[in-house]
Formats: C-alpha cells, structure tokens, sequence
C-alpha cells in the first residue's frame, strides 16, 4: 500500500538525515549555534519517531549513537520514554515560545507534540497521563498564542504572513509556490477540486484531480439551517467548507468516474490569499500545513481535564471550547456547559475535534484513543469495505512494517496479525 509505505520510508528518511545531522555538527564553525541546531535536529527526529510509534508500533531504531545496517527495534513503551526523554532534553535549547523563526521549532512546539503524546498515552504505554498532557497545555497557552479571527484564514494561502492566521499556529509545515515547491500541499488543494468548479469558487490553481471527498459522516457532523437537506451553503458550523454542487452528500459507489456526483468536496484548504488574490504559483501552493495551532491545545487540555487530569478544571475547559464554537457560529448562543464535557465518556469532545480538525491528519489516533477505529460500534461509509461500513481486525490500529524493510532486515519483528 503506497501511501502507507509512503508515510514509513518518509519518516526513516528523516531519521536518517537527522542522525547524520547530528554526527556532523560538531565539526560545525563556532559562528553557528550548535546546541539550538542539534535540538531542531532531535525534534525532527522525534516527531518522526513519534509519527512511526503512532502508526506502526515498533519500527526500526537507530541513532547517532548505535548506527547499525540492520537496526533491531524497542518495544513501544521504550520508544515513548526515549521520545519523551528527547523532547524534555531540548526543550530548554530551543527558542522560548513565539520568540524564534516561524515554521521552525521552539518550547511551544515540544509542549504540543508532548501534550499530543500524552493524552494517547493509554495506547502507547497502557497509563494514562492527563495530567502531564494538562501541564503541557498550560505552558503552551500561557505563551501568548490566541485563535484566528477567522477559521478559513487558517487554511490560506498567506497564512504565514496573515498575523490574523498566525497568531494561532504553533508549528507549521511550510509550503510556498516559489521556493520549497511541493506536491504534499498541491496534493491536498488539487486532489480535493475539480476545474470545472473555479468559477463558482477559485482555488488558486490551474487545475484539479477531483479525487478526494468527505464521507457523509463527515458532512452531518456539522448543524445544517435544515438537517433533513443539507446544503453546503447552509452550514450553520461555518468550519465545515465544502462544495455541493452536482454532489450527492452520500457516497454509494467506489467505481471510478462517480468522484463529480457522489460526496461533497472538502475545500478547507485552498492557494487563495485572504485579499482575495491567488498565491504565488498555480501549481505549487503557498499554504502552510498548520500541524500544531492552538485549537488543538485547547481541545486537548478539555480531553485531559475531563478524563480526571489535574492542574486544570472544568470550567476552563467549558471556556476554551466555547470560545472555538463562538468563533465556528459568529455568536455565544451554541455554548456547552460543564456536562457536555464528561457525558458519555467525553465523546462530544470527539465530535468536536472532527468539526475543528478535519483533514489536519488527527482522526485516526483521536478513533484509536476512544477505542472507535477497528470497532463496530463506530463505522463510516466503506469502512472494511462494505458500503454500509463494518468493524475490522484491530490489528489494523497499526499498520504493518513494511515487506520491503522487513526483507533486508532479519532483525526486524512484524506486528502482530500481519
């Protein structure tokens, strides 16, 4: 499976090149800053890691330090006890929060991926750790972040330059037409639009694959003016942006050639600016991938506090989620109170982070966590293949090493069910 090997041998990739990063800077002219480069190194290095604990487990492990042709593996407890021991050790080498270069890493950005590892830690390690994920959103929201005035300039073209936009994002993958031309963010705006649709709504690009939809689960968790016939245009929720017309909200077929009439197009991201002008190329887009913003933190530290973490409270919780609705309905008059928070163990903050991030790459741990992504209890359109969805194999709550690794390296051991 391409993508998924894709997302392992990228990560490795990444290990690699951090690794021999960090062989070399020693030897580096004293006019550079060694120990803030060699932490962004081993930050990188970390969240790689972090992305391989979280997907696939156990993968191969290998430092500066025990370089070997045919790594073995740590179990995934270790591997979460060397992230973590790596993130607190560059934490104070790193600039202080919104203090250093944007799109580079600083404190804040160690505090979101340590918050994010620590409210999955019951599926990493089998014990919870709320309370450090608390802790860790603390640090991050005392730093001074605030939310965008405005969720869709989150998603724009000049989101790295729109102080509006900025103000919220922590860390961000950077993309820009001119000078780090990519097709990871081309992938997600072209893949997601047809161009035949830019005259209703212009993308900032010069075409479209029309590939990607949202499933119907994901259009109805949004409150519609009639929920009976959702329109795109109607959208109460004014974080769900997608595209309806000549599209059935229900997907009922996989057969290629249906992607323009079946499932609404999710056009949450897009190469148009804030002015209303296009970005700087129509191929490759100037948007920013915003990876960690301040929403999430907020979304997180009520998870942690409703889950029995200390060092918050519930009213805090209720507060930072209000304030994310208020931003979403323009008012104060969708507000949750302290019981929406708790009941049925915390699955309307479930609901709450598909509204506010979607498509940012957290769905799948968020399902893990709530024990929802192999489950029958919890299903979309074409889960385990069946058009009405079904429950899986939980083996699939990682995915397997792949062959090609596997192959080449006896030391390894595959997950198991594969």
């Amino acid at each position: 499976n391409e993508p998924v090997e894709g997302v392992y041998q990228r990560c490795m990739f990444v290990v690699s090149l951090a690794n021999e990063f960090l062989k070399n800077i020693p030897n580096a002219s004293e006019e550079v800053d060694k120990n803030r480069y060699a932490a962004e190194a081993r930050f990188c290095r970390a969240l790689a890691y972090y992305t391989l604990m979280d997907m696939f487990g156990i993968p191969p492990f290998i430092t500066e330090d025990n370089w070997s042709i045919t790594p073995g593996q740590l179990p995934r407890a270790e591997l979460f006890a060397w992230i973590e021991g790596e993130l607190t050790g560059i934490r104070e080498a790193l600039p202080v929060a919104r203090q250093g270069e944007y799109g580079r890493a600083d404190q804040a950005t160690v505090d979101a991926l340590l918050a994010r590892m620590y409210l999955n830690a019951p599926i990493y390690i089998g014990i919870e750790r709320n309370t450090d994920c608390v802790a860790a959103c603390n640090r991050i929201i005392a730093s001074g972040y605030q939310l965008a005035d405005n969720y869709a300039e989150l998603f724009m073209a000049d989101n790295g330059e729109n102080p509006r936009a900025r103000q919220e994002i922590i860390f961000p993958i950077l993309f820009d037409g001119q000078t780090t031309q990519s097709y990871g963010m081309a992938a997600v705006i072209l893949g997601s639009r047809s161009s035949s649709d830019f005259a209703d709504v212009p993308a900032g690009i010069g075409g479209g694959w029309d590939g990607f939809r949202g499933t119907s689960e994901l259009v109805r968790k949004f409150e519609f003016q009639n929920n009976a016939t959702p329109k795109a245009d109607e959208i109460l929720d004014k974080r769900g942006i997608f595209y309806d017309k000549h599209r059935s909200i229900d997907i009922t077929t996989s057969v290629t050639g249906t992607f323009t009439t079946e499932g609404w197009a999710v056009y949450k991201f897009t190469n148009m600016r804030s002015d209303g002008q296009p970005g700087s190329n129509t191929t490759f887009p100037d948007t920013d991938f915003p990876m960690f913003r301040l929403a999430d933190v907020y979304l997180m530290y009520a998870e942690a506090v409703a889950r029995g973490g200390q060092g918050g409270s519930l009213v805090t919780a209720v507060q930072y989620i209000n304030a994310l609705r208020e931003r979403a309905y323009g008012d104060a008059l969708h507000g949750i109170d302290e019981a929406w928070l708790t009941e049925n163990e915390c699955r309307n903050i479930l609901d709450e982070r598909c509204r506010e991030l979607y498509w940012e790459g957290t769905r799948r741990t968020d399902l893990i966590r709530y024990g929802l992504f192999t489950s029958g209890e919890y299903v979309w359109t074409f889960k385990g293949g069946v058009l009405s969805g079904t429950g899986v194999s939980s083996r699939y709550n990682v995915f397997p090493i792949p062959v090609t690794d596997m192959s080449v390296n006896g030391n390894l051991k595959q997950n198991e069910g594969y």
